[in-house]
């Protein structure tokens, strides 16, 4: 089996990656953190992949604490 894989966007750090499957004629996209380069999730097409970035971000700032401002 053949697998090709091809950076194809870098969206606030994190690497969208698109992997092309030879044999199964079909593709992928997993989504590699910005923290150490692993993959932290899969996706069959590119907008879910697009979609779980900015809401892992959003997420992320909803959670942190937040400083009063005077």
């Amino acid at each position: 089996m053949q697998q090709q894989n091809r950076t194809e966007a870098n969206i606030l750090g994190y690497c969208l990656d698109r992997i092309d499957d030879a044999h199964a004629r079909s593709h992928r996209y997993e989504v590699r953190g910005p923290e150490d380069g692993s993959v932290i999730a899969s996706f069959p097409d590119r907008p879910a992949a697009e979609r779980y970035i900015v809401t892992r971000e959003l997420d992320s700032i909803r959670l942190r604490r937040r400083t009063p401002a005077y």
